[in-house]
């Protein structure tokens, strides 16, 4: 049975990857957890989770007491101390986000952990870009926040030191996930708005609405997640996203259908966050072959679903 470190791993992504893991490869992999907190914040249980550490991850002693105390054989890295909206200050996201992932790395070195897999970002690494325009892995970057800019500089310090020390990198360039378990009111237009609704809550959309990307249903990142992880992947970076690119008017009309009543109020676009992109599953698809991702309306029905039986405020 192998070993995976999740950083992070009481946020919605990670919650999202130990249920999946609990369901499905219980015999496979156990789970060490490091987040902020030592338990789960909503009380959620798990049955793969062995030992759960807690701490800032800005303090390496904290860091290096996990790898001197086990086994590692995977390094899941979920953390970021901020997001694109609110990553204003570059030198807050070099001290909280890119310091701590190089320590990281080089105590991974220090105990020959081979395998590290980093949740990037599909909208924030290649910018703010035309309507048509499809990005493969290998497309040019241009990061317009700070938030991308750590994004992207992280991924080449993984593949830098993989290069170096042998070490196996997955990094997924994500899209805008959405789903069970999600419980932050800063980001995730997706929740937000329908938790937003169901309390009757107004919605502040950032500019006219108009901007376009893509969302994923979290269920179905996690299946390609371990889906890769199971198999020896031939690349390094992969684009991870449905091809459900909505605007987030086209959202907000969706929402309606589940619950007409919901409000929205309008405001300046915030200058960080990008208002086009797509991406392309190519790479991925010749990867692990076709793969059957949920409808939008499936998977907003779901997370309505889910919502009303978690009665969050």
């Amino acid at each position: 049975m192998e070993t995976i470190l999740i950083l992070g791993g009481f946020g919605f992504i990670g919650t999202n990857i130990i249920k999946y893991i609990d369901s499905h490869y219980s015999n496979t992999y156990r789970i060490i957890v490091f987040d902020r907190v030592a338990q789960h914040p909503h009380g959620i249980k798990f049955c793969s989770v062995c030992k759960t550490y807690s701490g800032d991850f800005s303090d390496e002693t904290s860091i290096n007491r996990i790898f001197d105390e086990n086994k590692i054989d995977y390094v899941i890295h979920l953390i970021s101390a901020t997001c694109p909206t609110n990553s204003s200050n570059p030198q807050y996201d070099i001290e909280a986000n890119l310091i701590p992932t190089i320590k990281l790395l080089q105590l991974m070195v220090k105990y020959s952990v081979k395998h590290i897999i980093f949740i990037s970002s599909g909208g924030a690494i290649y910018g703010d870009t035309a309507e048509n325009t499809c990005h493969t892995e290998n497309d040019a970057t241009f990061p317009i926040s700070s938030y991308g800019i750590i994004k992207l500089t992280i991924e080449k310090y993984i593949i830098l030191f993989s290069k170096i020390n042998n070490m196996i990198p997955l990094i997924l360039r994500l899209s805008n996930p959405y789903g069970p378990y999600h419980y932050s009111d800063k980001q995730g237009i997706v929740n937000v708005a329908l938790r937003h609704a169901i309390n009757n809550k107004p919605i502040q959309i950032w500019g006219d609405g108009s901007a376009e990307k893509d969302y994923i249903y979290i269920y179905d990142f996690v299946r390609i997640l371990l889906t890769l992880m199971q198999h020896k992947h031939k690349n390094t970076i992969y684009n991870i996203a449905s091809g459900y690119v909505l605007s987030v008017n086209a959202i907000i009309d969706a929402i309606k259908t589940f619950v007409p009543t919901i409000q929205c109020s309008y405001t300046k676009s915030n200058v960080n966050d990008v208002q086009h992109v797509t991406l392309s599953t190519k790479r991925l698809e010749d990867e692990i072959g076709h793969f059957k991702f949920t409808e939008f309306s499936e998977g907003l029905s779901k997370t309505y679903t889910w919502l009303l039986s978690q009665k969050i405020n």
